[in-house]
Order: structure tokens, then C-alpha cells, then sequence
């Protein structure tokens, strides 16, 4: 849909629901295609019951049936009020909806050389790809053999390149789930990680239900369970995934030592390696999150951020140029206490970086947390300030805080995020002393030990591997 005439498409959509002129085995069209426009338009709360009901409707195709329960899933960790038990029971909704479904066996073997399978819908320009690139270049060719298995259809340049890393890559987009699944038996893969979960409709999932490789795992490019029994193990750490998180997986937690996640960063970069940055005269708060991450309570508390420091701003930058979404925060953050005046929203833009220069302090998202924008932002020197939860979704950025070395930037309630985000806008040499250091920081932590992120994670599929032998004799 074309940047302004979302809200036209709308209204048109709301007149069709209030005549009810839609015959009744379409209806899921409707609730689906109003949920992605509200979507878009940053109305979470509003989208949510469209985009349950585009699932829970009965459609002919199963498997588009199943992609909308995905995507509600992936929304789901948007929103205020959902309890961790509520979000368990959701995802096991999935599991039920698949169904029982045919499973490849497998046969003992040995062999001098693990076969890691990486299957996902994002192997060209995206930020999984900044946190996975690594598992599949500096791997140990002595010992795992590594193939990957791209369902995005999205093949580009970065898609050549990542496709010349590895020992095989193969493109699995135009294959039904069966038979990608099929194609990955057939290699022989003997550990399959999904870098997905239910993120893009739930390609991935759809492929690893079939349990094509006897060891299965999923995580990075997603932030819950999966809810299948097929999926083995979910990656953590232990500062995401404390104890007592099992409750909320149907995989075993495979918590690696330090950090579940290693960043690298892009070419685009490279010309703010050396950046040299004070704070403005006005500090600048700012978020460079999804728009659709940014609840009223959210915006709520920015606002008393903003009274306990008058001379501040506000900095909201979208990742989608819609500007139609602009109109709608501007009257929410007005509507939240935020004075218009000090408010700043941009629409998001390809050539972003140079946003971060215009910005003070990142204020994080809560319940769904940054994380590419968290490791972007302390990479352009800009410390973050984040509000932990309960779940893994909504303690991703307490880890990277935690491995960066920042972890008194982290709060436990609103009222502390509140308190350090003031603290930080009151303290100018404090803030300076931060920008100054938060980028060498982030360099010299575990987030970007490219070689110890990966001899982790080869330890933690040997210790899998190895379990899964003791388990079948």
C-alpha cells in the first residue's frame, strides 16, 4: 500500500466491515488486511483483534491460515498487558493448529565433520544477517561443515556473498514445507537452526515442523518459543533467560556463557569508526524503533521524562517512511502529555546513521525491546536506557546492556527507567564521559568477540550433539 492512502484504505475496509457486504468465508480477508493497515499505521491495540481474528476465521488454504497466526504471534509481544502465561498459551495454539504432521527418521552415523544447517527467509540486507553473519563465515572448517537454507526469495548481492561463505547454500523459496524439508534431510544435516521462529509468516517453522534433522534449534530472528514439539532447544544467555524462563518454552534453553547475540556491523558504518561526539547544549532523547513498538505507556512516561527536564526534546524516528504514521504518534504523544513543540518525528529513511548524530540518549521500548537499534545506537556512542521484564522478548536489550558493560542503565520498573533517563539529561559530564566510551565498549565486549561468540556455539553443538548420541543409545 503507497504511503498516503493507508488511511483512505482504511476507512474504505471499515465500510465494508459496518455493511457487512463481505460474504461470510471472507471475512478473514478483511479482519487481515485491516490488521496490516493498522499495522502500518502504528495501532497495535486496534490491529490485534483483526489480526486474531484473520487466523481464528476457517480459510481454505491451511498454510496462509497458520502464516496469520504467525504473524499475530510476532505482534503479540508488541502490547501492553499480555502475561507470560497468555503468550505461552498462544504459541501452543500454533503447535495445535499444525496438527500431527509426518516426521523423518533418522540413522545413526559418524562422521569427522557436524553438518550445521541454517535455515531462514533473510539471507540478503537484514539485521538478522548482522547477527548471524558470523556463525556462518568463522566457523571451524576442521570440524562442522555449514549449509544454508534461504526461503525469503529475496536474492540480492548479499546474498551471493553470504552464499560464498559456507560449505553449501541452497535456495528453498519456491518449495512447498514438505519438500524444503525434504531437500534438508536429504543433506544430511545433523543440527538445524531457525533463524526465524515466527517471524515472516513462519516460513521456517512451517519446514522445521517435518523435523528434516534430528537436532533442531531456533532463536536470534526470534524472541519466544515456537511452541513445536519438533523444535528441540531455543538459544539464550544468562542475563535474557534467567532461571525459571523454562516455563515459558516448549525447547530446552541452550544458554551460552555470555551473550546469545554478536553484532556485526555493516560497511554503512565504517565512516563513524572514529566519531568524536558531545551532547547537544538541549539534551536529545530519541527512539529509532518501529513505531508499532511504541505503546501509550511508553509514550507516557517519555512525557514525564520531558517535565523533569524541561530544556530537553524528543527525537522519534520510524523504521518504515510512512509519514501517514507520523500524523498518528504526533497525536498520541500529544494525547500522552508530550508537548508538540519538543517533539521531533522523522519517517524512517535507508541512510539512517546519520540520525544518530542528531541524538543524546536512546530511550528503549517496552515490552518489545530493541535490538539491532540498541546495538546500532551504542555503536554510534549513544547510551541506552531499558526497562526489563519477565520474558526472554522483553529482555534481549538487559543482555546486551549487561555484556556491553552498561548494565546500571538498566531498570527494573517505569519509575527507574524514568530516573536514569534524567540522571543521564542532568549529568552533562557524565553523558559526555558515556558517549565517549560507549562505542570502545561495545568493541571490546563479548556482543562483538566474533571468535568467541562462534567457539561458543561450536561447543554448544558439540555438547547438543553429543547428548543427542548418549540419548539414542
Amino acid at each position: 500500500m503507497a504511503a498516503g492512502h493507508l488511511e483512505t484504505a482504511l476507512r474504505t475496509l471499515r465500510d465494508i466491515e459496518r455493511n457487512n457486504v463481505l460474504p461470510q468465508e471472507r471475512a478473514w480477508e478483511l479482519h487481515e488486511r485491516m490488521g496490516q493497515l493498522l499495522y502500518w499505521l502504528a495501532d497495535l491495540p486496534a490491529a490485534l483483534p483483526h489480526l486474531r481474528l484473520a487466523w481464528e476465521l476457517p480459510r481454505e488454504n491451511h498454510s496462509d491460515r497458520l502464516a496469520a497466526l504467525s504473524n499475530y504471534l510476532m505482534y503479540l509481544h508488541y502490547v501492553d498487558g499480555v502475561t507470560d502465561a497468555m503468550m505461552h498459551d498462544a504459541h501452543a495454539a500454533y503447535a495445535q493448529m499444525l496438527g500431527t504432521l509426518p516426521q523423518f527418521s533418522h540413522a545413526s552415523h559418524h562422521r569427522d565433520k557436524l553438518r550445521i544447517g541454517y535455515l531462514s527467509p533473510n539471507m540478503t540486507d537484514h539485521i538478522v544477517l548482522n547477527f548471524a553473519v558470523q556463525l556462518f563465515s568463522a566457523y571451524d572448517r576442521a570440524r562442522f561443515s555449514v549449509h544454508l537454507y534461504d526461503v525469503g526469495g529475496q536474492h540480492s548481492e548479499v546474498t551471493d556473498w553470504v552464499a560464498g561463505m559456507a560449505d553449501g547454500y541452497e535456495d528453498l523459496s519456491k518449495c512447498r514445507p514438505q519438500e524444503a524439508a525434504a531437500c534438508i534431510h536429504a543433506d544430511g544435516i545433523d543440527i538445524l537452526f531457525d533463524l526465524a521462529g515466527h517471524s515472516a509468516g513462519g516460513k521456517t517453522l512451517m519446514i522445521a515442523a517435518y523435523k528434516p534433522a534430528p537436532m533442531q534449534l531456533s532463536g536470534i530472528g526470534y524472541f519466544n518459543t515456537t511452541g513445536l514439539s519438533a523444535m528441540d532447544y531455543f538459544l539464550g544467555d544468562p542475563f535474557c533467560d534467567p532461571p525459571g524462563e523454562e516455563a515459558h518454552f516448549r525447547e530446552q534453553i541452550l544458554r551460552l556463557p555470555q551473550t546469545h547475540l554478536c553484532f556485526t556491523p555493516s560497511e554503512r558504518f565504517r565512516p563513524y569508526e572514529h566519531l568524536q561526539r558531545t551532547p547537544h547544549e538541549n539534551v536529545v532523547f530519541a527512539s529509532f524503533n518501529n513505531f508499532a513498538k511504541i505503546t501509550d505507556a511508553m509514550l507516557t512516561a517519555w512525557g514525564e521524562i520531558l517535565r523533569a527536564v524541561p530544556t530537553a526534546r524528543l527525537l522519534l524516528k520510524n523504521v518504515h517512511p510512512l509519514k501517514e504514521t507520523l500524523t498518528r504518534m504526533k497525536v498520541r504523544a500529544v494525547r500522552a502529555g508530550i508537548d508538540p513543540a519538543r517533539l521531533e518525528l522523522r519517517p524512517g529513511s535507508k541512510d539512517y546513521l546519520a540520525d544518530y548524530l542528531d541524538a543524546d540518549v536512546i530511550l528503549d521500548t517496552f515490552p518489545y525491546q530493541g535490538g539491532g537499534t540498541t546495538c546500532e545506537a551504542l555503536c554510534m556512542g549513544l547510551p541506552v536506557v531499558v526497562r526489563a521484564g519477565t520474558r526472554h522478548g522483553a529482555r534481549f536489550g538487559v543482555s546486551l546492556l549487561h555484556n556491553a558493560g552498561l548494565s546500571e542503565l538498566i531498570a527494573g520498573s517505569t519509575e527507574e527507567y524514568i530516573e536514569r533517563a534524567v540522571l543521564l539529561a542532568r549529568d552533562r559530564e557524565l553523558l559526555g564521559a558515556l558517549q565517549m566510551a560507549v562505542p570502545r565498549m561495545m568493541r571490546a565486549s563479548p556482543l562483538m568477540d566474533a571468535a568467541g561468540y562462534v567457539r561458543a556455539m561450536e561447543t554448544a553443538y558439540q555438547m547438543i550433539w553429543e547428548r543427542y548420541l548418549h540419548e539414542k543409545t
